[in-house]
This record gives structure tokens, sequence and C-alpha cells, in this order.
């Protein structure tokens, strides 16, 4: 019996992981699908992997020429894939756009001391306001069937010091995006909890535990329909996730601060 038990609580967490993907449910006539923070990193990558796979795109951003220049990439993994900019703090797209996807990915998490950090405020802009207002202006833009993924971080699980501000804002993305998981009737809502990933930002070298934003994207798109309202897309970060939780938590506390310590 308790092998039986055991078996079923190993499936449970293997079968998203196992299943094919749905994504393809969300790819209709001049579908679109905006991916906010497109021009780097994890944004840019799954943007490349929705164009690749059909999807018109919305790329959003800060800079004209970054923008130029990831709108050239798509082309060309995809020539007949419609392109439109959004400049950060412009909220203006065409009412009868259909989207059928939206991604909120930008985000920044600067690792400081609360007590002598920078501009928090800026932190929480963006990690939180924007996503929130985004997503309340292109609901109504929304087809059905739609899908939604906010990205957020294992920080806002297992928050680590001397990343207070940002480890609160992804605890909020996650309870929003569960939240809106609840409420939305035939939109899918998915909180994606990130590990670390090789991008810009990012610099450390690419391993099995860190993988390459490219490689990344690619799992997040891979468990599009996996029925989880949240989900470590990437299999090893949901087993790091796993094994970390076990451990006593001083122990926790003092390895997450020496090794917080060492990114100040």
């Amino acid at each position: 019996m308790v092998y039986l038990i055991l078996s079923g609580i190993i499936l449970w967490y293997i079968f998203p992981y196992l299943r094919p993907s749905r994504l393809k449910q969300y790819l209709r006539p001049d579908a679109y699908a905006l991916v906010t923070g497109s021009t780097d990193g994890i944004g840019k990558a799954i943007a490349l992997e929705l164009a690749g796979a059909g999807f018109n795109l919305i790329i959003h951003g800060r800079n004209k020429e970054k923008l130029a220049l990831v709108s050239e990439e798509l082309k060309a993994i995809n020539p007949t894939c419609k392109v439109i900019h959004l400049l950060h703090g412009e909220l203006s797209l065409p009412e009868d756009l259909p989207i059928t996807i939206l991604v909120n990915n930008v985000g920044i998490g600067p690792v400081e001391s609360f007590a002598s950090g920078s501009d928090f405020e800026k932190t929480i802009d963006l990690n939180v306001t924007f996503p929130t207002r985004l997503t309340r202006y292109v609901l109504p833009l929304m087809q059905q069937p739609g899908l939604i993924l906010n990205v957020s971080s294992y920080a806002g699980l297992m928050p680590p010091p001397y990343l207070a501000v940002y480890a609160g804002t992804k605890a909020y993305n996650n309870a929003f995006s569960i939240s809106l998981s609840r409420e939305l009737d035939h939109i899918e809502v998915i909180s994606l909890i990130v590990g670390s990933v090789h991008t810009a930002s990012n610099k450390k070298p690419v391993t099995f535990m860190r993988p390459a934003a490219a490689t990344f994207a690619k799992h997040v798109l891979g468990i599009v329909g996996c029925g989880k309202k949240q989900i470590a897309p990437y299999w090893p970060h949901a087993l790091q996730i796993f094994l970390i939780s076990l451990l006593p938590e001083r122990l926790i506390d003092s390895a997450t601060k020496r090794a917080m310590k060492k990114e100040l």
C-alpha cells in the first residue's frame, strides 16, 4: 500500500513533464502572443520559440533598436511572422488585435541590503505594478481560449536574504497568477517558478542546473496545458526546490546567507 501511495505521488509530480504540450490550441489565424522583456534573456528566447511555432508577436522592451533587432531574428525564423513593437510605458494596441497568449516576463532583482539598498520602488513598479496593469489592459483583448504565463521565482517560495523586495514581488506574482487561474474561465494561467537561468544578467556558466535561456524557453512552452496553477517548468529546478525544502530551516538560512553575500 505504501509503495502504491509513493508511486502515485511520484507520478503526480512527473506527469506534467511527460505529457505533450498543448500550445497549439492557442494558435489561430492571425493570433498574436505578447511577451514582455523580449529583447533579452528568457523573454527573447520565449518570443523566438513562439515565432517558430507559428505565432505573430507583440514584443515589449525599452529600446527601439533592440526591438528592431529582435524583429529581424523573429522573421528569420518565421518569414510570415507579423511583429508589433510595444515600448515600455506605452499601452496602446488595436482593439481588434487577436491576442491569445500573454507572457509577463519582464522583471529585475538587484542583490542588495534592504537597509541600504537603492531604488526599491523601481523593482516593485517593474515586477508588480506593470504586469498587473498590463494584464488588466490585455484581458479584454484576449481571445478564448487564452493563455497567461506569469514568471515568478523560487525566491518567491523560499525568500533568500539580500533579495527582500525581489522575493516579495515574486511571491506577489505567484499569488496573483494562482488567483487569476481560479477566477478566469477559458483562460489558462500558470505561474512559472524559475530557478537560475543563464542570461545577459546572469552570466554564470551554463550547467545542468543552470540552463541556457533557449533551453529554458523550450521547457516553458512544453508545460503548457499541464493542469498546474504553478510549476517549475525546468524539471531539475523542481527537483532542486524539493530537495532544499527537506533541509532544516536553520541550515537553509546560513547557507543562503553565505551564498548571497558573495553576490553583493
